[in-house]
């Protein structure tokens, strides 16, 4: 029977890597974006599954539910990122981050949790950031999200390890080579980031651990990184 897994976030730069790596290790994908014609350029030449799903709608996340039925594992890379200093931040854009990185991840693990509990099986990869750790100068949306995931993938682990479900927090601490980096940051050099690739080849890792000995949190960073 196919392992499947629901890659929530599956566009930029890491998203097709994530994809490409799970196929490769056995998995059948499904992809969920926001976007269509993005989503379609990212996976086009990839066997996923495609949904166009907005995250931070309930009701879209109950339907995608139901169409897909359950999932042995959830992926949740979608996020925003939000920079700014306090004054350029808007109430908006500070809910909108907070959603998107956080509101967003707790309404899909409430909606594909239940089954993985009847099974007493699954697994969870939430993507955080090294905002997830502490605040910087302009990132007080970004960061207040990204924190709020930390603490939300605490507690599911917690609550959802000793029922068979592996939950796993991802600090990518660092930029990911690619050309959505290299637009967002033209001074950035692509030897100094993290392989997307790596990345990817990361996270089917996780999904693969014996539950006797489960991470739940887990750091990334490219040799060059000051930490």
């Amino acid at each position: 029977m196919d392992r499947v897994v629901l890659l929530a976030g599956a566009v930029g730069d890491l998203g097709p890597n994530l994809a490409k790596a799970l196929l490769d290790a056995g998995w059948r994908v499904i992809g969920v974006g926001r976007d269509r014609s993005r989503l379609s350029a990212a996976l086009a030449q990839l066997p996923v599954q495609q949904e166009v799903v907005e995250l931070g709608d309930e009701a879209q996340v109950q339907a995608l539910s139901a169409r897909v039925g359950p999932v042995d594992a959830v992926i949740h890379l979608a996020g925003r990122l939000d920079l700014g200093p306090l004054a350029e931040t808007t109430p908006s854009s500070f809910e909108a981050s907070w959603r998107a990185n956080c509101y967003a991840p707790f309404l899909v693990a409430r909606t594909f949790a239940p089954p993985m509990i009847t099974r007493g099986q699954g697994a969870m990869v939430f993507f955080g950031a090294t905002a997830s750790w502490r605040g910087s100068a302009r990132t007080s949306a970004f960061s207040s999200g990204k924190q709020a995931l930390r603490g939300l993938a605490q507690s599911l682990a917690k609550e959802l390890g000793p029922r068979g479900i592996h939950v796993a927090h991802l600090v990518i601490d660092g930029k990911i080579a690619g050309a959505r980096t290299v637009a967002r940051f033209p001074e950035a050099k692509l030897e100094d980031c993290l392989s997307p690739q790596a990345v990817a080849s990361t996270v089917v890792a996780l999904l693969e651990q014996p539950r006797s000995a489960w991470t739940f949190e887990l750091d990334l960073r490219p040799d060059r990184e000051r930490w």
